[in-house]
């Protein structure tokens, strides 16, 4: 990727998305996982919606678009969450971010399937080579993990990632003919809506829990790994196309394993070393190629 800006949007990304697993996990206990969904994009949403709207930058969408709204809402902004949030409470988040690398590869699937787009193979071994690379990295949380308390609950994770794969589609759509940051205020506002609605037909509690930990992760999901997380994900969406900067998926969780490491004593390996080694390779194979065919 010879773009400085394409660059500069990665990096945020893997690191606002990287540092974002630990303090997922914070928010487990007392607070029911779609209600925690629900103060995350409600947060994140007031704050996109009151930014726009003072800067006099929110601007309209045509009603005949707000189908694919509602679907970026709730594939991005409400489903995918729940799907990790549900998943958190039985699965290490280190795990889990290893699946949801596997976005990098469902962009590649869905190019194919929606488009008709046939991949390099460079983006294709490429996405092969850094999810190989961090299941080489979780080995030890992977095996350690004990899935047969999980039961069904394991496909999960992968429905919350493939559900964020098609988002980015409905991004780009809307994106090509619309103010992106609006595009996201309206799904963010979709998102909340429809996690809301479902709260209220199960009954569940809106608390708000006075630990401290609790409402400094939901401060740091919302503003950094939500707003500005979201809004430079979808710009390099925008600007690469939504398999490449899908990869991002693949880069992230090194980030979330170098935290582990810091606080949860995360031992390093050679099967370790021998990860982040494919992950790099993975990364130089799917950005080195031509940039041809690279938006949808």
């Amino acid at each position: 990727m010879k773009d400085g800006i394409s660059v500069l949007l990665l990096v945020v990304v893997v690191i606002s998305w990287g540092l974002s697993w630990y303090p997922m996990g914070l928010q487990l206990g007392e607070v029911p996982p779609l209600v925690s969904v629900v103060y995350r994009f409600l947060l994140s949403a007031g704050l996109v919606v009151g930014y726009l709207a003072v800067t006099r930058r929110l601007q309209s969408i045509p009603l005949k678009q707000h189908g694919k709204l509602f679907a970026l809402g709730f594939c991005i902004f409400s489903m995918n969450y729940y799907c990790f949030y549900v998943s958190a409470e039985f699965i290490a988040t280190g795990v889990l971010s290893v699946v949801f690398a596997t976005a990098a590869i469902m962009a590649a699937f869905n190019q194919r399937l929606f488009f008709g787009e046939a991949l390099g193979g460079r983006v294709v071994l490429g996405a092969i080579f850094g999810v190989a690379g961090l299941l080489s990295l979780f080995w030890g949380s992977i095996s350690a993990t004990e899935f047969s308390t999980v039961g069904a609950l394991i496909f999960l994770p992968f429905l919350g990632t493939y559900l964020f794969s098609l988002g980015n589609i409905f991004s780009v759509r809307l994106s090509q003919k619309h103010d992106l940051p609006s595009v996201i205020a309206y799904g963010m506002i979709y998102g909340t809506i429809i996690s809301l609605v479902i709260c209220l037909a199960l009954g569940l509690p809106f608390t708000v829990p006075n630990d401290p930990v609790y409402l400094w992760s939901l401060a740091y999901l919302s503003v950094i790994a939500t707003v500005l997380g979201f809004v430079t994900y979808l710009s390099l969406v925008n600007r690469v196309g939504p398999a490449r900067a899908a990869y991002s998926t693949v880069l992230f969780p090194i980030v979330a394993m170098l935290v582990s490491t810091w606080f949860e004593g995360f031992q390093w390996t050679g099967l370790a070393v021998l990860g982040l080694a494919l992950t790099l390779c993975g990364t130089f194979l799917v950005y080195s190629r031509p940039q041809t065919n690279s938006k949808t």
